[in-house]
Protein backbone atom coordinates (compact mmCIF):
# COMPACT_ATOMS: atom_id res chain seq x y z
CA UNK A 1 0.00 0.00 0.00
CA UNK A 2 1.24 3.23 -0.75
CA UNK A 3 2.40 6.54 1.81
CA UNK A 4 -0.54 8.54 3.19
CA UNK A 5 -1.06 11.46 5.45
CA UNK A 6 -3.85 10.50 7.84
CA UNK A 7 -4.96 12.42 10.81
CA UNK A 8 -5.11 10.48 14.44
CA UNK A 9 -8.60 11.82 14.58
CA UNK A 10 -9.61 8.95 12.00
CA UNK A 11 -6.44 6.13 13.74
CA UNK A 12 -7.31 7.02 17.21
CA UNK A 13 -5.69 3.42 17.57
CA UNK A 14 -2.16 5.31 17.03
CA UNK A 15 -2.57 7.96 20.26
CA UNK A 16 -0.43 5.39 22.32
CA UNK A 17 2.38 5.11 19.39
CA UNK A 18 2.77 9.20 19.02
CA UNK A 19 2.86 9.04 23.02
CA UNK A 20 5.34 7.01 23.08
CA UNK A 21 7.74 8.60 20.39
CA UNK A 22 6.88 12.17 21.96
CA UNK A 23 7.45 10.65 25.26
CA UNK A 24 10.69 9.03 24.12
CA UNK A 25 12.35 12.01 22.03
CA UNK A 26 11.16 14.82 24.59
CA UNK A 27 9.11 14.45 27.56
CA UNK A 28 11.81 11.77 29.43
CA UNK A 29 14.54 14.54 29.47
CA UNK A 30 12.14 17.78 30.24
CA UNK A 31 10.65 16.24 33.06
CA UNK A 32 7.41 15.32 31.65
CA UNK A 33 5.42 12.17 32.16
CA UNK A 34 4.06 9.28 29.63
CA UNK A 35 0.37 9.97 31.49
CA UNK A 36 0.48 13.85 30.64
CA UNK A 37 1.69 12.83 26.58
CA UNK A 38 -1.24 10.12 26.27
CA UNK A 39 -3.56 12.77 27.70
CA UNK A 40 -2.44 15.19 24.62
CA UNK A 41 -2.15 12.52 22.29
CA UNK A 42 -5.94 11.55 23.15
CA UNK A 43 -6.98 14.83 22.88
CA UNK A 44 -5.71 15.10 19.62
CA UNK A 45 -7.35 12.35 18.22
CA UNK A 46 -10.68 13.66 19.14
CA UNK A 47 -11.96 15.88 16.25
CA UNK A 48 -11.21 19.51 17.60
CA UNK A 49 -10.37 23.36 16.22
CA UNK A 50 -7.30 23.71 18.56
CA UNK A 51 -5.66 20.08 18.17
CA UNK A 52 -4.43 18.08 15.17
CA UNK A 53 -1.70 15.57 14.79
CA UNK A 54 -0.99 14.04 11.27
CA UNK A 55 0.40 10.85 10.61
CA UNK A 56 2.26 9.70 7.58
CA UNK A 57 1.18 6.26 7.62
CA UNK A 58 2.40 2.83 5.08
CA UNK A 59 -0.72 0.46 4.97
CA UNK A 60 -1.07 0.09 9.05
CA UNK A 61 2.37 1.35 9.94
CA UNK A 62 3.06 4.87 11.58
CA UNK A 63 6.31 6.20 9.81
CA UNK A 64 6.08 9.51 11.35
CA UNK A 65 4.16 12.42 12.98
CA UNK A 66 3.19 15.97 13.30
CA UNK A 67 1.01 18.05 15.31
CA UNK A 68 -0.85 21.62 15.53
CA UNK A 69 -1.48 22.58 18.49
CA UNK A 70 -2.33 26.28 20.74
CA UNK A 71 0.07 27.87 23.31
CA UNK A 72 0.59 25.74 26.59
CA UNK A 73 3.09 25.91 28.89
CA UNK A 74 6.27 24.74 27.40
CA UNK A 75 5.81 27.85 24.50
CA UNK A 76 5.27 31.25 24.41
CA UNK A 77 1.51 32.16 25.14
CA UNK A 78 1.66 35.07 22.91
CA UNK A 79 2.44 33.06 19.70
CA UNK A 80 0.27 30.70 18.19
CA UNK A 81 -0.21 28.12 16.56
CA UNK A 82 2.55 26.14 16.79
CA UNK A 83 4.07 23.08 14.59
CA UNK A 84 4.74 20.14 17.36
CA UNK A 85 5.80 17.09 17.57
CA UNK A 86 7.59 16.69 14.40
CA UNK A 87 8.59 12.70 14.32
CA UNK A 88 9.93 9.94 12.25
CA UNK A 89 11.04 6.82 13.37
CA UNK A 90 14.60 5.95 13.18
CA UNK A 91 13.94 3.55 10.38
CA UNK A 92 12.17 5.85 7.91
CA UNK A 93 14.61 9.33 8.32
CA UNK A 94 16.25 10.75 5.75
CA UNK A 95 13.17 9.75 2.81
CA UNK A 96 11.42 13.08 3.50
CA UNK A 97 9.05 12.22 5.12
CA UNK A 98 9.70 15.40 7.65
CA UNK A 99 9.05 17.81 4.96
CA UNK A 100 5.75 15.73 4.14
CA UNK A 101 4.26 16.21 7.30
CA UNK A 102 5.06 19.81 8.01
CA UNK A 103 3.90 20.65 4.70
CA UNK A 104 0.61 19.41 5.62
CA UNK A 105 0.27 21.42 8.56
CA UNK A 106 1.00 23.74 6.97
CA UNK A 107 -1.56 23.25 4.58
CA UNK A 108 -4.17 22.66 7.47
CA UNK A 109 -2.99 25.90 9.26
CA UNK A 110 -3.64 27.58 6.23
CA UNK A 111 -7.50 26.00 6.19
CA UNK A 112 -7.98 27.29 9.30
CA UNK A 113 -6.72 30.94 8.17
CA UNK A 114 -3.69 31.27 10.77
CA UNK A 115 -1.52 33.97 9.44
CA UNK A 116 1.50 32.53 10.76
CA UNK A 117 2.91 29.03 12.12
CA UNK A 118 5.52 28.85 14.69
CA UNK A 119 8.14 26.06 16.16
CA UNK A 120 10.65 25.23 18.75
CA UNK A 121 13.55 23.41 17.80
CA UNK A 122 16.98 22.71 19.85
CA UNK A 123 18.94 20.51 16.43
CA UNK A 124 16.66 20.90 13.45
CA UNK A 125 17.49 25.19 13.01
CA UNK A 126 18.82 24.78 9.39
CA UNK A 127 16.34 22.31 8.09
CA UNK A 128 13.54 24.20 8.88
CA UNK A 129 15.46 27.15 7.31
CA UNK A 130 15.82 25.49 4.24
CA UNK A 131 11.55 24.73 4.28
CA UNK A 132 11.18 28.84 4.78
CA UNK A 133 11.23 29.37 8.26
CA UNK A 134 13.00 32.34 10.19
CA UNK A 135 14.29 32.70 13.30
CA UNK A 136 12.74 35.07 15.76
CA UNK A 137 14.77 34.45 19.07
CA UNK A 138 16.95 32.10 20.99
CA UNK A 139 16.15 31.21 24.46
CA UNK A 140 17.08 28.74 27.07
CA UNK A 141 14.78 25.85 27.98
CA UNK A 142 15.01 22.31 29.84
CA UNK A 143 18.97 23.77 30.10
CA UNK A 144 19.09 23.68 26.46
CA UNK A 145 19.37 26.76 23.52
CA UNK A 146 16.38 26.56 21.46
CA UNK A 147 15.56 28.62 18.71
CA UNK A 148 12.06 29.51 17.98
CA UNK A 149 11.34 30.34 14.28
CA UNK A 150 8.11 31.12 12.85
CA UNK A 151 6.43 30.94 8.87
CA UNK A 152 4.07 32.89 7.42
CA UNK A 153 1.83 31.85 5.07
Amino acid sequence: MAQQIVTLTDYPHFADVCAAWAFGQWGSQRGGTLERTRQRFALCSKPSEDFLTLLLIDGERPLGMASLWPSDDHHRMDLSPWLAGVFVHPDHRRQGIAQRLEQAIVSAAQQRNHPVLHLITDHSEALYAGWGWQTIERRQQYGDEVVVMEKRL
